[in-house]
């Protein structure tokens, strides 16, 4: 092999290298990604915030199931009183 061919031998391999690595992260986009990752703290309020949510929802859907049952009671005692009983 002369020169130009190893030459040309090693610029094509620096191009394919570069294509490789072109799409790989750096260690400045790792950095990056782990500082806007959420931290244990924030998972915890998260949670917490979630259970509020969820035992407010299931507070609002007791209230009304019991809102509906008093009235499917009461119904069914105005019912019975405007029947009226065999003679």
């Amino acid at each position: 092999m002369n020169n130009d061919q190893i030459d040309d031998l090693k610029q094509f391999i620096a191009a394919t290298i570069r294509q490789q690595t072109t799409n790989t992260a750096t260690k400045d986009d790792i950095a990056t990604i782990i500082d806007k990752m959420a931290t244990k703290d924030d998972i915890a309020r998260l949670e917490h915030k979630v259970n509020d949510i969820q035992t407010s929802i299931g507070d609002a859907l007791a209230t009304s199931n019991d809102a509906v049952d008093e009235r499917l009671v009461d119904h069914e005692n105005r019912l019975t009183a405007l029947e009226t009983k065999p003679a």
